[in-house]
């Protein structure tokens, strides 16, 4: 039968019609011809040099106009044999695309992940300073992974970082504050206008007293250590602007100026903030955000895989962070102007929409403070609807980032069952060569 065509593919023999690669004359089997580069001429057949483990399905494309894949094949293999054959993916049936869509997503997660057992290193062979000083101090201070040395201080570093936060509560303590001599701020911020209120016990408090000696050595030398420790990574950064890019690195320079702004304001006196009002608001700043800081503790997801899912599953779900967020902020302007014209009736509650607003958002979210509700019947079906949408809307999106978070989690595991049995692997070999070669006695 002249129709028929002989196909070579990696050593294995298939045999078909030229009537049935012809049904899609765009794909590579479909345009071939005796003039074609696969052609054999002396041995009559076409050659590929493919793997023949796929193409049978291939084939079955032609004869049957869609194409089923195997299950336990990898998808990357799978796109690969599709492209090289031309054939499309709209061809490849729901029961196949979800698997290796699945598939796909699933090699997406891991590499999302970037879990690796080697050290990483920022430095490249062109770096002057890869093996020296340099790569060797940049290890220490920012890859806890690249030695046990690197771990302790990486912690050290993190209890540290707790410290400081700890030390700004105690700084609003008033276990932990003295009277001043003089009571001359609460005059002084009368007469300009930033304490308006004498009975206000928290502010009076606050400008009559300050905290012990002890509590300014400690910030002190915690200024000291910080400004140093981020000098030397700065100092032994590879990349100069890319260390500067990093957010992270971003807020360490905010913290330090806040620290030493703070400083240099000890060292002139409080009396100067109380007469100038941006510099007081400049330093109320510096003091609230050194809470802040508390995010370098992000540092320990270098070493702990829990905590590099986190911030892994909230990188991945900001979206349905966002769409959460843009939703109750909709439904909480909606119900708020509802349970405004609702109470119209009730003159002690929910005075604007506003109120109502701050109201909706706390019941959404299944809060409740009591600080505000309804009183009459109609006002009390508006809270009724606006707390069953709440647990509605806030359950869809949390849903989606809980599956996030146990997809990552499940990959993780998997990572690392694989690399800890290569590497019993690798060190029972190990173990074998050496006593090979141990000399006999």
């Amino acid at each position: 039968m002249d129709n028929l065509m002989t196909l070579n593919v990696g050593g294995t023999t298939f045999l078909t019609s030229m009537s049935t690669l012809k049904k899609y004359p765009e794909t590579r089997l479909g345009r071939l011809t005796t003039s074609s580069q696969e052609y054999v001429v002396d041995k009559h057949l076409y050659f590929f040099d493919r793997s023949p483990d796929l193409f049978g399905r291939i084939l079955d494309f032609y004869r049957n106009d869609e194409i089923h894949l195997p299950a336990n094949c990898c998808s990357q293999l799978i796109q690969k044999e599709l492209d090289y054959w031309e054939i499309p993916y709209s061809d490849i049936p729901e029961c196949c695309r979800s698997a290796i869509l699945k598939k796909g997503t699933d090699l997406k997660t891991v590499q999302k992940l970037k879990i690796s057992t080697e050290i990483p290193s920022a430095f490249d062979g062109n770096n002057k300073c890869a093996n020296g000083i340099q790569r060797k101090i940049w290890l220490f201070v920012d890859e806890p992974l690249s030695s046990t040395p690197a771990k302790c201080y990486n912690f050290v570093y993190c209890l540290i970082v707790i410290l400081s936060v700890f030390m700004e509560l105690l700084f609003t303590s008033p276990d932990f504050r003295i009277p001043v001599e003089s009571t001359n701020n609460v005059t002084l911020m009368q007469n300009i206008g930033l304490l308006r209120d004498m009975n206000n016990p928290k502010a009076v408090f606050f400008l009559t007293t300050e905290v012990e000696l002890w509590w300014y050595i400690v910030d002190d030398c915690l200024l000291v250590f910080f400004t140093l420790e981020f000098c030397t990574r700065f100092a032994a950064s590879p990349s100069k602007i890319t260390f500067l890019k990093n957010w992270l690195n971003i807020l360490d320079v905010v913290l330090n100026v806040s620290m030493w702004f703070r400083f240099v304001v000890r060292q002139f006196g409080f009396t100067i903030l109380l007469k100038n009002r941006t510099l007081l608001a400049i330093n109320q700043f510096c003091f609230a955000s050194i809470s802040f800081r508390m995010f370098r503790i992000t540092r320990l997801s270098k070493q702990f895989d829990g905590l590099k899912i986190l911030l892994t599953t909230i990188r991945e779900s900001i979206k349905e962070l966002v769409l959460l967020f843009l939703t109750i902020l909709m439904l909480a302007v909606f119900f708020a102007n509802i349970i405004f014209f609702a109470e119209m009736s009730e003159s002690t509650t929910f005075p604007s929409s506003f109120e109502g607003v701050w109201w909706s958002v706390i019941t959404m979210t299944t809060v409740g403070y009591g600080d505000h509700y309804p009183k009459s019947v109609l006002g009390k079906c508006v809270g009724a609807c606006c707390a069953v949408c709440g647990v509605i809307i806030i359950a869809m999106p949390i849903a989606i980032i809980a599956t996030n978070f146990n997809t990552f989690y499940s990959r993780m595991q998997d990572i690392r069952n694989f690399e800890n049995r290569v590497k019993k692997i690798n060190r029972e070999k190990l173990s074998i060569r050496n006593n090979s070669i141990k000399p006999q006695s």
